[in-house]
């Protein structure tokens, strides 16, 4: 491909190529963010606020005497609230830059007559935007600060409500939702992990669940994993290939999820389904666009989406943390 690269970008042609083609790019939730989003449930549609109102029933069965016993309070409703709130993207810099990556990164790999500039811009912008939303997905916290602007900032994430409810009382030993674990240490983890999900009801530990934990906790019960199994793995299966998803003595029903991110030290660790959890959003198109600007010579583009997160049901029967704060003191 022939260019100068200091030429400024023809804005006009990336905002035609996306016009064109956008659907062949890759959204911010089909990137790097997909590593955490895929284990939760997508809510499209979401321009400002939806909510949940998960019914969990106790009993509906009894005996028949000759009447309908007319039983009350089998069961509660529970409404919670996903709130979306606004993310943008922009990007400001030289051509150059942008013009020596697309060679670096095109020429000679891939056949660049299928992969035009304009595409591959676009493309990258989406893959960082991702990455950050990646990045917050375990830390967000939403403030309404005009100093506040960091994506950080934007949106609460999961463990962020967890410990507003830790805090409102509304998840607590007393509740069943939460269970004390001792500190983990590469001798105790596994066991203590299975004990949290072996604490749940026959009901949840017939369920596919997800147990998330912090990328270091992870590293942790992989050394456990190794001690506690020397030698041992599958056929066509090398050691680290062996029991490391999914929690030894769960028979594969609960996923091992690393969320990346976490606070250095973290301890905390949340288990419960994955059509509890959910990321709303309002159109996949505004995750996948971007439009460039005009601007004297730098390239500039734009980009905004909404998004926030919810846990839809907080009780014990699909629900439960451990009592270790997602920042350790």
């Amino acid at each position: 491909m022939a260019f100068n690269y200091n030429d400024p970008i023809d804005i006009t042609a990336v905002n035609t190529a996306v016009k064109q083609h956008g659907k062949t790019l890759d959204a911010i939730p089909r990137l790097g963010a997909e590593a955490i989003l895929k284990h939760m449930t997508p809510l499209q549609g979401v321009t400002d606020s939806y909510t949940f109102t998960k019914a969990v029933l106790k009993t509906v069965s009894s005996k028949y005497t000759g009447e309908f016993k007319g039983l009350k309070n089998i069961g509660k409703f529970v409404p919670r609230t996903l709130t979306v709130y606004p993310i943008v993207m922009e990007v400001l810099d030289e051509p150059e830059r942008y013009r020596r990556s697309y060679v670096t990164e095109v020429r000679g790999a891939i056949e660049i007559a299928k992969h035009p500039f304009e595409m591959w811009l676009v493309q990258e912008i989406l893959k960082q935007a991702s990455n950050d939303l990646l990045g917050a997905l375990a830390t967000a916290k939403y403030s309404a600060a005009d100093g506040d602007t960091a994506i950080t900032d934007a949106f609460d994430s999961i463990p962020a409500i967890v410990e507003a409810e830790k805090t409102a009382t509304n998840i607590s030993v007393a509740n069943g939702n939460m269970i004390a674990t001792a500190t983990f240490t590469r001798a105790n983890i596994g066991d203590e992990l299975l004990k949290m999900w072996r604490s749940r009801n026959d009901l949840f530990r017939r369920m596919d669940s997800k147990l998330f934990i912090s990328d270091a906790l992870g590293d942790l019960y992989d050394d456990w994993f190794a001690d506690e199994h020397p030698g041992v793995h599958d056929v066509g299966k090398t050691a680290d290939e062996t029991g490391q998803q999914f929690l030894y003595g769960s028979h594969g029903k609960c996923e091992i999820v690393r969320v990346p991110n976490l606070p250095e030290g973290s301890q905390f660790a949340m288990l419960t389904i994955q059509g509890n959890l959910f990321y709303g959003f309002d159109k996949m198109s505004d995750m996948r666009t971007i439009k460039a600007v005009p601007h004297d010579y730098k390239f500039k583009a734009l980009g905004k989406y909404v998004f926030g997160t919810q846990i839809a049901y907080i009780g014990p029967e699909l629900f439960v943390v451990n009592d270790k704060p997602v920042t350790p003191a």
